[in-house]
């Protein structure tokens, strides 16, 4: 007993000394996706909230399916750290000839998720948002959307699809679907039916950079691996002990309830052991 005391006493003088490192600070980030990332402008507040530089690699029109075909040379070739994914409003193009069947539309993001993780990249993948149906119809026919109630009807079965890709994969995602639906009228952010304005770029990126600290799920000291001194530190919090930083608060909230509690100290103790995963690795 007195040999378990002391080695967990030394766990701790080693604790309190251990470095705390910014999460990407040197990492290359990159930003994978259609006209809506190609814009360059949701990037900017995940890239001033972190103090990190995006790569963009948008480009406009893309689905799935094109972008598939680009996805190793401006994606995989440059060493990416994290790759964030966004994609899916114009594979749901029902009435042209691009358009992407939702079961190929699921199949391409998960080759996109696993050959990330071939690498050795952490992945975020944004979940496609709404589009307004008065002005999406302005530039595409009616009659291929009227099963799916309008063009916003199939893009909700897309953005669902996305989720559960995110989730069979175990990876981060920013539901930028239901943010923008769950204010009081999303309509305003998109004039031209697709793109967000100003402000809807900025709560797009705002929410990006929210759960950018999720991929890291886990890792509470920044360095690198999930270990006994992050599940003594969530020990520790949950105890009142110690008070965690903003960020290591995201970081111990494994199971993303809102609150670290002794939930998330099972979990990440449960995956340092071997017997659980947690979300992003």
């Amino acid at each position: 007993m007195k040999k378990v005391v002391l080695l967990f006493l030394s766990a701790l003088l080693l604790l309190s000394s251990f470095p705390f490192i910014a999460s990407a600070e040197g990492m290359t980030v990159i930003a994978f996706g259609d006209s809506i990332t190609a814009a360059d402008k949701w990037q900017k507040y995940v890239e001033s909230a972190h103090g990190i530089d995006v790569i963009n690699a948008g480009v406009g029109g893309d689905t799935t399916n094109s972008a598939r075909s680009r996805f190793k040379r401006d994606a995989l070739d440059k060493s990416p750290d994290i790759v964030i994914i966004s994609l899916g409003i114009n594979d749901c193009a029902i009435d042209m000839d691009r358009y992407v069947s939702i079961e190929d539309y699921k199949a391409n993001m998960g080759y996109f998720i696993d050959e990330c993780k071939k690498v050795g990249a952490r992945v975020l993948v944004n979940i496609p948002t709404p589009v307004v149906d008065e002005q999406y119809l302005t530039r595409h026919e009616a009659e291929p959307f009227e099963p799916y109630g309008g063009p916003n009807g199939i893009v909700a079965l897309y953005a669902e699809a996305c989720r559960e890709v995110a989730l069979e994969k175990n990876v981060v995602s920013a539901d930028l679907n239901a943010m923008f639906l769950a204010t009081d009228d999303y309509t305003k952010y998109f004039p031209d039916g697709v793109h967000p304005s100003d402000t809807g770029y900025k709560m797009y990126g705002e929410a990006v950079a929210d759960v950018f600290e999720r991929l890291w799920l886990g890792d509470i000291n920044d360095d690198g691996s999930i270990d006994q001194y992050d599940y003594i530190l969530s020990r520790r919090h949950y105890f009142g002990t110690i008070e965690l930083d903003e960020k290591q608060l995201v970081r111990a909230d494994v199971n993303c309830d809102g609150e670290p509690d002794i939930y998330d100290y099972i979990l990440i103790s449960r995956h340092y052991f071997g017997t659980y995963t947690l979300l992003g690795h």
